[in-house]
């Protein structure tokens, strides 16, 4: 007879890419939307620009002359910015792809006939309510395999 009681997973998970196909879809949906913003802001800039070059051409000629060196500083910040976005959206999809990588594992061990498992997701995991509903779940199905009376 298993032991139901929740215990506190001492596991951790030594990649980052654990669910390549899911992170990949979660990563390129945030990276996306963020280039979409960026590219917005930018359009939007150059038109105001434009419109400020257009009537204060006199005024504006100093600026003008120093957009080259401007717009690569802009660029290079940009990359940056998007590189920090990639790495902080491998951590977020890493989030929802380890507990769902958990969920498969206990399903497939559940699935060969071992109805005592339990998923245990770590602090700061997602999906912890679905763990816990899944869980007892499992109670059930485990106390009416043992014949016993539910709580």
């Amino acid at each position: 007879m298993a032991d139901n009681t929740p215990v506190k997973s001492s596991f951790q998970r030594r990649t980052i890419f654990i669910k390549k196909s899911l992170q990949a879809r979660y990563m390129t949906l945030i990276v996306t939307c963020v280039l979409c913003g960026l590219a917005i802001m930018t359009l939007e800039l150059a038109a105001t620009l434009n419109d400020l070059f257009d009537a204060y051409p006199v005024l504006m000629q100093p600026i003008y002359d120093e957009f080259g060196p401007i717009v690569s500083s802009f660029f290079y910040k940009i990359a940056i910015y998007v590189i920090l976005v990639v790495i902080i959206s491998a951590i977020v999809s890493h989030k929802m792809a380890g507990p769902v990588y958990r969920f498969e594992q206990t399903c497939k061990a559940i699935a060969k006939g071992d109805f005592s498992q339990r998923v245990h997701l770590r602090k700061g995991d997602r999906l912890t309510d679905l763990q816990e509903e899944f869980n007892k779940m499992m109670d059930v199905v485990q106390s009416r395999i043992d014949n016993k009376p539910l709580p």
